[in-house]
């Protein structure tokens, strides 16, 4: 019942919340123009280099701990002393740093908009995630969006600016925030310890998917920031009105994701004689989100483009069209991904994120500098393509370790067999 309920929650209130931004959407780039919004998200990715140890992978690495059965009081504790200690560390290498490389302007919109820095410490997901409480999150983000949204049509329409919008960001943000840590601390305590010492050993627990997840962002963030270097601003509010659509139709997959994240933890793990029946249903409902997905983006990427942001973003078709193989490829890395967190295999996840992020850094280069905007577009496609190949190399190994087949995990003949079981429970 609760995965029923967990798939309705990320399905049906993340839509809720996506159709949202969706509304606000067209409002906020008609306002500002590619030039205003690529603004917007370009400090928004600086700042995302500067709070890099704050939200260091704890989604995996929390959920992963309280599957395991460890005092939520502990891990909540010690996940949230050393975010309030890295976001000092990052408050004053901003300070310091953006002084040098950013105009007075951006310097300073830049060091408002890093306040958001305290409200990525307080959003646990990681504890509703692994307690099957899907909706929790749903619910926050739901909060964040209509607040967001309120913001947007009474604030925003009246004072169109790159710091109106950082302002309600911000609002959003702590919204959601407050959503998630208020009802756990009303009935719970947290063991907060700001001991550097102790500290650091829960940042070596935690630093290979701390690492894997930093690499992930970088490998998408990476092409904006190249964008923003080599091109100029408008550039990257073409690329990233399409991004935007790619990610709203990746909440989908990631609804997915999130909802059989549990049941295929717990299946792994508890796998006697290595049965993988259940695992491979999941495979397949991966791969049909994908190709459902992707083909609605390849075909109607210029109605969604022109509906969305109007003809001067005409620029964004292509980059979309490219973003459909993205989608399609993008289910199977997050599968593959999970089962070797399943494993425990904290260095084959590092080891594929942080070469996803050099491929990505690479292909950013060269293509950006010598095809501009439209070579963006292909940057993700490939990067998807050599994630898949490095995550099978390694479930190979996996699968020779654990003494398993790994034909097993992909078999559409056992993810039949066991659909038929299941129905006739």
């Amino acid at each position: 019942m609760k995965l029923v309920i967990n798939f309705i929650s990320k399905l049906g209130v993340d839509s809720v919340s996506k159709l949202i931004g969706f509304i606000t959407l067209p409002l906020i780039t008609r306002a500002l123009g590619p030039d205003g919004y690529g603004k917007f998200t370009y400090l928004f990715v600086i700042l995302s280099y500067f709070g890099f140890f704050i939200d260091f992978g704890y989604l995996s690495y929390g959920t992963n701990k309280l599957c395991e059965k460890t005092d939520s009081r502990v891990v909540i504790g010690k996940i949230i002393s050393l975010q309030l200690l890295t976001a000092i560390f990052s408050y004053i290498i901003l300070i310091i740093v953006a002084y040098f490389f950013l105009e007075t302007g951006k310097y300073i919109l830049l060091l408002f908009f890093s306040s958001i820095f305290i409200s990525q410490i307080f959003s646990i997901r990681y504890y509703y995630l692994a307690g099957n409480k899907l909706y929790y999150n749903s619910i926050s983000e739901l909060a964040g969006q209509l607040i967001y949204a309120a913001l947007i049509f009474t604030v925003f329409i009246n004072h169109q600016s790159v710091f109106t919008l950082i302002i309600v960001s911000l609002v959003q943000a702590y919204v959601t925030a407050m959503f998630l840590f208020l009802p756990y601390i009303r009935k719970n305590k947290i063991e907060l310890n700001l001991s550097p010492r102790k500290n650091l050993k829960t940042l070596k627990d935690a630093y290979k998917l701390g690492i894997a997840s930093k690499a992930e962002a970088i490998t998408a963030s990476f092409i904006i920031l190249c964008a923003g270097f080599f091109l100029n601003e408008e550039s990257v509010g073409l690329y990233n009105a399409s991004f935007k659509i790619y990610l709203i139709l990746l909440t989908v997959v990631q609804g997915v994701s999130y909802s059989l994240m549990p049941l295929l933890l717990r299946n792994v793990k508890k796998s006697e004689g290595n049965n993988f029946n259940k695992i491979s249903i999941i495979f397949y409902i991966y791969i049909f989100i994908g190709i459902v997905l992707s083909l609605i983006t390849f075909f109607f990427s210029e109605q969604i483009i022109s509906v969305m942001f109007g003809e001067k973003f005409s620029g964004s078709v292509g980059i979309l069209r490219n973003f459909s193989f993205t989608i399609l490829l993008w289910p199977l890395v997050m599968f593959m991904s999970l089962v070797t967190l399943a494993f425990n295999k904290y260095n084959y996840i590092l080891i594929t994120s942080v070469s996803s992020s050099l491929i990505s850094v690479i292909l950013s280069l060269l293509l950006i500098r010598n095809y501009g905007i439209a070579g963006a577009g292909f940057v993700l496609p490939f990067v998807a393509g050599g994630t898949i190949l490095i995550n099978l190399f390694f479930l190979k190994k996996i699968a020779a370790e654990e003494n398993f087949r790994l034909y097993s995990l992909f078999s559409i003949v056992t993810a039949v067999n066991e659909l038929k079981i299941l129905f006739k429970k």
